[in-house]
């Protein structure tokens, strides 16, 4: 399948590329630029991302999951920032053009893609390693707008759901370790579906004093926040929440991988003691997890009852 081919069977045709019904959508995929008109009102917000096959992901892995992966992976840089999924471009590099692969791959995209909104507006394809480059957008209201320097000593710290189980599937994904059952269905699910939070992180948006993804382990994706807002932080190890079957199946390293591992796309964010009640009222309205782990301070960083490494995943 040529370029043209390609771009016009594959991806024009996808209802994840219809603009229809879209105000601010005029141009989508087709020609030279998209055209967009941003929301009266609103800002634009875009953030991208590249997933390279054998570094990112593993060699031969299905591409219905591959696509899905590579957008939650981007929608979870909107969800940091409260905003609203808008449009997406794609840079696709290909060792071949596949039409069945292809169809798979765009069919994982679109499962995540079409429901939350987010259209596929145009992008690029070429011959090469596969290495898939996703822009997202969104649109936020520039006074409910986040960032990671709003962190105030005294803030409680939260992180959503659970950590390490991502990185605990790596090993399971490449076939360095093999489990079978629920085990691998668990895992297999924490590493290729993430779980979109950008329900929570629209509602969070409003009480929160900063936030981000976990994307490169907690330990250091934390320090982002302190160092953009200079402040430090005490985290107890005790509270870092970690799934039963984590728990289960490597007792002796669960907390090693939900404080280092990354690739659990959670929100890690900070709020005043004064809105506690209304973080449980929107996390248990929405049936999320959600823990306090500990507290901003004026400076350093401390994780009591942890004394291993602070290192997390390493892009080079």
């Amino acid at each position: 399948m040529k370029e043209f081919e390609l771009i016009e069977n594959i991806f024009k045709n996808a209802q994840m590329a219809s603009i229809a019904g879209r105000q601010d959508l005029i141009l989508g995929i087709g020609d030279d630029c998209a055209q967009v008109q941003v929301p009266a009102g609103q800002h634009l917000v875009f953030s991208m991302d590249s997933l390279v096959e054998g570094r990112h992901f593993p060699f031969d892995a299905d591409p219905a999951a591959i696509g899905y992966r590579a957008v939650a992976t981007c929608v979870s840089d909107l969800a940091a920032m409260g905003a609203k999924p808008a449009f997406f471009t794609l840079g696709l590099t290909l060792p071949d053009s596949d039409p069945q692969w292809l169809s798979a791959f765009a069919q994982g995209m679109s499962e995540l893609a079409e429901p939350i909104g987010l259209v596929l507006v145009g992008g690029d394809t070429t011959k090469g390693p596969l290495t898939i480059s996703l822009q997202v957008h969104g649109y936020i209201e520039p006074e409910f707008a986040i960032s990671r320097a709003g962190a105030k000593q005294g803030d409680d710290i939260y992180v959503t759901g659970v950590l390490g189980d991502a990185a605990a599937a790596v090993p399971i994904m490449t076939g360095e370790m093999m489990v079978k059952g629920d085990i691998y269905e668990h895992f297999y699910d924490a590493y290729w579906r993430p779980e979109s939070r950008l329900i929570a992180a629209m509602a969070l948006k409003r009480v929160v004093s900063s936030m981000l993804d976990v994307s490169d382990g907690l330990v250091q994706d934390i320090q982002h926040i302190l160092k953009a807002s200079s402040v430090g932080a005490q985290i107890d190890a005790g509270l870092i929440p970690v799934s039963e079957a984590l728990l289960q199946w490597q007792p002796s390293s669960a907390l090693k991988l939900a404080l280092t591992g990354g690739d659990d796309y959670e929100l890690c964010f900070t709020a005043p003691e004064s809105a506690r009640e209304e973080i449980a009222l929107i996390t248990q309205t929405l049936h999320l997890p959600c823990k306090k782990i500990g507290q901003i301070t004026d400076s350093g960083f401390v994780v009591q009852g942890y004394e291993g490494e602070f290192e997390g995943w390493q892009h080079f």
